[in-house]
């Protein structure tokens, strides 16, 4: 059964969630289940030639995890003619769920895209049914992971530049939002570009980097979940299963400070020190434990301002305490970093999996937001 939502209103006023795509998915009451198949559409990584669909033999998965540097993950079994068609060294996998009666607005065919994958493993069982594959692939971020060549230094330019700089040269189309910084780094050669995006991603005040669910990387500024309208709205409709909610929490361990130290900032004569706290509304906040757990970091950065925002950037990323899992059915709006409104307070979603076959659950990774 579906746990009903609270029904609150949201404090600012206008409308709840932002992503309206599809109001048929949030389900209404008395309406348990709804119609949906996967299509798994391979085409060449080199050409773009669409070279048709496959079918998957048993069950396959995704898996979305906020806390990797590749963030997807995708298992398959695939028959032997599939498994003999396919070219794991160049081709792609595109997946897509298909929900009769509610489209997706965003594309020609109506299918929602759930992100473009590639191989990484190719073990082959052996039977008298042939040669059957069994693969696993990860989003493009495999493709732009790999060791630099030759050494970058981002002193004395902007974080955009330095980042633009390091995907210029790769065939992966990304969306980077604005960021004031300057960077302070240097990466040698042999060091890997997903390391040097994460430091990238760090010091200009931007969530760990991911492939979306349209195939593109993303680069999306830090935001306080606690005040940000909701992507999806879970206490509307009748979506989260009641069984299986698991509620976890670091509250006793979870630093309430972080402070950010530099000896690199272009402005010797001043300290560059950022620091963030948890809010005094959360429960292990300093006023509410009565002393700081306090995580210091030391970085190069080129300001205090730059440091104050990585300080607060840092605590919306590791300052993680209260958790809940839940499982509801399969949801293609979600991607990344989206804010769940659920029992009433927003939650940032950090983590996402779900078996790809019809009426299969959809299992949700959640952290409280405090304002």
């Amino acid at each position: 059964m579906t746990a009903p939502g609270i029904g609150a209103a949201w404090p600012g006023g206008g409308p709840m969630v932002t992503d309206t795509r599809a109001p048929v998915l949030d389900l209404g009451a008395c309406v348990g289940q709804m119609q949906y198949t996967f299509r798994f559409e391979l085409t060449n990584g080199v050409t773009g030639e669409r070279l048709g669909d496959i079918t998957p033999i048993r069950e396959a998965s995704l898996r979305h995890d906020t806390g990797q540097i590749t963030k997807r993950s995708l298992d398959l079994a695939l028959g032997r003619a599939d498994t003999a068609a396919i070219n794991t060294l160049t081709d792609r996998v595109s997946l897509f769920q298909v929900i009769p009666g509610a489209p997706c607005p965003d594309t020609i065919t109506g299918d929602w895209p759930l992100g473009r994958y590639q191989f990484i493993d190719d073990p082959r069982r052996l039977s008298t049914g042939g040669r059957l594959g069994m693969p696993k692939l990860t989003d493009e971020m495999f493709l732009v992971d790999q060791a630099i060549l030759t050494g970058v230094s981002g002193a004395g330019f902007s974080v955009v530049t330095t980042l633009l700089s390091v995907l210029n040269d790769l065939p992966v189309v990304f969306e980077v939002e604005p960021s004031p910084f300057l960077s302070a780094e240097a990466w040698g050669s042999g060091t890997t570009r997903g390391q040097i995006l994460e430091s990238l991603s760090v010091s200009g005040d931007w969530w760990s980097p991911w492939f979306d669910n349209t195939g593109v990387l993303r680069f999306r500024r830090t935001f306080d979940p606690a005040k940000a309208i909701p992507d999806i709205d879970l206490d509307a409709g009748y979506r989260v299963f009641r069984a299986d909610i698991l509620e976890t929490s670091e509250l006793l361990t979870a630093p309430n400070t972080i402070v950010v130290v530099s000896n690199n900032s272009a402005t010797p004569g001043q300290p560059c020190v950022g620091v963030a706290t948890t809010p005094v509304t959360a429960p292990n906040s300093v006023a509410a434990r009565g002393f700081a757990i306090p995580r210091v970091l030391n970085l190069q950065l080129a300001d205090a301002d730059q440091a104050q925002a990585v300080a607060i950037g840092l605590m919306q990323r590791q300052g993680i305490f209260e958790q809940v899992q839940l499982s509801t059915p399969a949801d293609p709006r979600h991607d990344s970093y989206n804010v769940i409104r659920w029992q009433g307070a927003n939650w940032l979603e950090l983590s996402w999996s779900m078996t790809l076959k019809p009426g299969a659950a959809m299992t949700h990774r959640l952290r409280r937001a405090y304002s």
